[in-house]
């Protein structure tokens, strides 16, 4: 059995650099990184790596006792989450501020904690004046304070170092093959509610203020001993015009988790109308060949004649992803995700399918028998034969003795065929028609 691996949180107060050195650490940019306070909300994950040793790094929003900010109080609770759920904790406070009455705040809430192990990381110490000013934090009572600078990456290796050395197994071992699951949607639809409805728990802020979620927040979770490691976005907007520099990172980071993601659920309000940033996403979707299931939310109070209505319009609107499957949930009740969830496991397993070249030019010869491809000005189209790739998606490549000539109604009946031949309902799939030398 795979062993959980240690986490490891970073908590301070606002504006210290925390997601900073998370980015440093992981030696990417996942954490949205600016100067205003409150940037990072909920708690982001990532795999961090060093001397052949793994573990998982939290970054959490600023605590800060000025609940006059937005969101501050919800941040509060998310940081308190992360201390909690972390075996190791960084305090990260910053030598150019100083101590402040708000690291004192953080500190005292750290030394209740008597089963952490907390590093001091004294960020924004650039030089070797500054690195010998870090010192003035061991009156915080918390132990040696290590000097360093998220942005240039000074100590960065101490503190690694450091984390290693506090790090009690050696075993841990990182959950493999996991099917990557992204919750999409427009802003205030319920995705984190699904969340947290998946997770029987308050994993990230909920409320009714669209465009709460800014970051992407990874979550393993396991179903039928499938390991599943779910990603929460923040909503994407229609008028790009209308999005702060925020905003806009957090839109990229939605695209970036459709891209990266196995398998996607695409969250609609029953309440609201179907919009274009709907059909965008969809769109998205189907141009990276991604499987997809469409989760009509608050169904609550809805008859089964007016599920069909909804459906219906879905269906309508959609028309250019026929193939995609439509569930209808409560994720604040915990109605039908269940059944969501078991759809989206079944996409994960069908989307590795792998077909033999006789199975597929037997299948090739079969349709040509039921309903030969239409001439072109008198000349006979034939089909010849079929490959398949499955590198990323499915992949039928047709060879044809006129590829230009094949015509699109004829395409959409044979990826019908597939569709209905090797149960492939809900997968998106690539056909190509090619000549004898492509």
């Amino acid at each position: 059995m795979q062993n959980k691996l240690p986490s490891v949180a970073i908590v301070g107060r606002p504006n210290v650099g925390k997601s900073t050195l998370f980015n440093r650490l992981i030696q990417k940019r996942v954490s949205i990184m600016h100067d205003s306070a409150g940037v990072t909300r909920d708690r982001v994950f990532h795999t961090c790596e060093w001397l052949s040793r793994r573990f998982n790094i939290i970054d959490s929003g600023g605590f800060s006792h000025n609940l006059n900010l937005s969101f501050q109080k919800e941040i509060n609770t998310q940081v308190k989450i992360a201390m909690e759920e972390a075996d190791i904790i960084i305090f990260l406070v910053s030598v150019i501020d100083g101590i402040t009455k708000e690291d004192i705040v953080v500190a005292s809430m750290l030394k209740k904690l008597t089963n952490k192990k907390i590093i001091v990381a004294v960020n924004k110490s650039d030089n070797l004046e500054l690195s010998i000013s870090a010192s003035n934090f061991y009156s915080i009572g918390l132990g040696e304070p290590i000097g360093v600078s998220s942005i240039h990456g000074i100590g960065i290796s101490e503190l690694l170092d450091k984390i290693i050395s506090l790090i009690s197994n050696p075993k841990e071992i990182e959950i493999k093959n996991s099917l990557r699951v992204g919750i999409i949607g427009k802003p205030n639809v319920g995705k984190s509610t699904l969340l947290n409805c998946l997770l029987k728990d308050e994993r990230t802020i909920v409320s009714n203020v669209a465009g709460t979620t800014r970051d992407s927040i990874d979550t393993i979770l396991k179903i039928d001993n499938k390991e599943i490691v779910l990603t929460d976005t923040a909503g994407l907007k229609k008028n790009k015009q209308s999005l702060d520099e925020i905003e806009w990172y957090a839109e990229l980071r939605t695209q970036l988790t459709i891209i990266n993601s196995d398998v996607s659920i695409l969250l609609i309000d029953k309440n609201q109308s179907i919009t274009q940033i709907d059909e965008k996403i969809l769109g998205i979707l189907k141009d990276e060949f991604k499987p997809v299931v469409i989760a009509i939310n608050k169904i609550d109070e809805l008859s089964n004649e007016e599920r069909k209505e909804v459906e219906l319009e879905i269906r309508n609107k959609f028309k250019f992803a026929p193939w995609v499957p439509i569930i209808f949930i409560s994720a604040k009740e915990g109605k039908n995700v269940n059944k969501l969830m078991k759809k989206v496991i079944e996409l994960g397993d069908i989307r590795k399918i792998n077909l033999s070249k006789s199975i597929l030019n037997q299948f090739l010869s079969d349709i040509q028998m039921i309903k030969k491809p239409p001439r072109h000005n008198g000349v006979n189209i034939k089909l010849n034969y079929i490959t398949f790739s499955n590198t990323r998606f499915p992949h039928f490549i047709i060879f044809s003795n006129h590829p230009q000539w094949v015509h699109f109604s004829y395409i959409r009946f044979i990826e019908n065929q597939i569709r209905n031949v090797f149960d492939l309902e809900g997968i998106p799939i690539k056909i190509s028609i090619r000549g004898k030398g492509n």
